[in-house]
């Protein structure tokens, strides 16, 4: 099986590492920056290396591993799956849902596997979490809430392709890390999020930029931010059930903390990735039980897992009925609640409806 990747960014390492942990070729890079996409491909002993997207499509390719920027997405994957590749897509998978269920209903036309790497699925407490649920003794799901809190955006900070709308698309907190916690709570419940109400805080649009670095105030180029910081949600599910989220990329001391907790009739249980190896379950006037999974992947490995997963279902040439990665369904779903959440945050915080047509 030989696969190209798109990029070279940070997420594209963590791509090709997994890749060949689990012996798959890695055959090509593309980049449009050759002198990078060099650098890349010496790297990681990659023997191909171009400027052209299209080169990525050629006959020795099997699967197309897109790691840009959001609002290239559509386009990459489209020509992909015309050319019958197989895609694994980074999140997310596009901006627009009526972008995303078209690519899915392609995607089913060609036969090919189609992939959004939503990874915090494969820790080995999440896995379990989802069993959980699954089971009687857990009872029907009435609350569900959490966060996804990071630091890295909080000021100063590097100027990048993620404050820029033409690559990034118009969000950011919300599709950057909320669209992980979005995930996860379908891929656990098996429930739709049927209606979505948001505030966003957008601060600090007019920064200033000096030597690569944004800044509130001093000298420097002007410039202008409009996606959002921090963003709070509150939601509706289709089994009755409510719940909110946080999502803030400027909480200090914060790395990388995904938290969800979810409410049952019978029990409760909570997980976060920063401890990613326990899970706690909580029933009345018993307090919380700690299950502790001790020899449970890491943050590199679940990528590993993931893409084992994707592999195994483009050998056997079709998706698997009980398959744990997300797909391009899941990524339609994930941008309709995005998108419902970004309208609602510009109307004041007016109800949406989220619309799942994909089936």
């Amino acid at each position: 099986m030989k696969a190209a990747i798109i990029g070279t960014g940070l997420i594209a390492n963590t791509h090709v590492q997994a890749l060949q942990s689990l012996g798959q070729d890695v055959a090509a890079v593309v980049n449009r920056n050759q002198e990078r996409g060099e650098a890349f491909a010496r790297k990681w002993n990659i023997p191909s290396c171009t400027t052209s997207f299209a080169d990525a499509l050629s006959d020795e390719i099997q699967v197309v591993h897109i790691c840009t920027p959001p609002a290239l997405h559509y386009d990459m994957i489209k020509a992909a799956l015309m050319a019958g590749k197989h895609v694994v897509c980074e999140k997310p998978m596009c901006i627009e849902p009526q972008r995303a269920r078209e690519l899915t209903k392609l995607a089913q036309e060609k036969g090919r596997i189609g992939a959004v790497v939503f990874n915090v699925r494969f820790h080995e407490a999440s896995q379990h979490a989802k069993a959980k649920l699954a089971d009687s003794a857990f009872g029907p799901i009435r609350l569900v809430h959490g966060s996804y809190l990071q630091e890295f955006h909080a000021l100063p900070d590097y100027y990048s392709w993620r404050y820029q709308p033409e690559l990034a698309g118009p969000m950011r907190a919300l599709t950057e890390i909320g669209s992980h916690w979005i995930d996860l709570v379908h891929y656990w419940t098996g429930l739709e999020i049927t209606a979505v109400s948001a505030q966003f805080g957008a601060f600090d649009p007019e920064r200033k930029l000096r030597e690569g670095m944004m800044h509130r105030g001093g000298e420097g180029e002007q410039l202008e931010v409009s996606s959002e910081d921090a963003a709070m949600l509150s939601l509706r599910f289709s089994n009755g059930a409510i719940g909110n989220v946080v999502l803030s990329e400027i909480s200090h001391g914060r790395s990388n903390r995904l938290q969800l907790e979810i409410t049952g009739t019978q029990q409760s249980l909570w997980w976060n990735n920063e401890q990613p190896y326990q899970l706690h379950l909580g029933e009345k006037f018993h307090g919380f039980q700690t299950l502790t999974f001790p020899f449970g992947d890491g943050f590199g490995r679940t990528f590993q897992a993931c893409f084992a997963a994707i592999y195994a279902d483009i050998e056997r040439g079709e998706t698997s009925p009980d398959h744990p990665y997300a797909t391009f369904e899941d990524g339609y779903r994930n941008a309709a609640v995005c998108m419902a959440a970004y309208r609602s945050a510009q109307e004041d915080g007016k109800w949406r409806i989220v619309m799942d047509n994909v089936k």
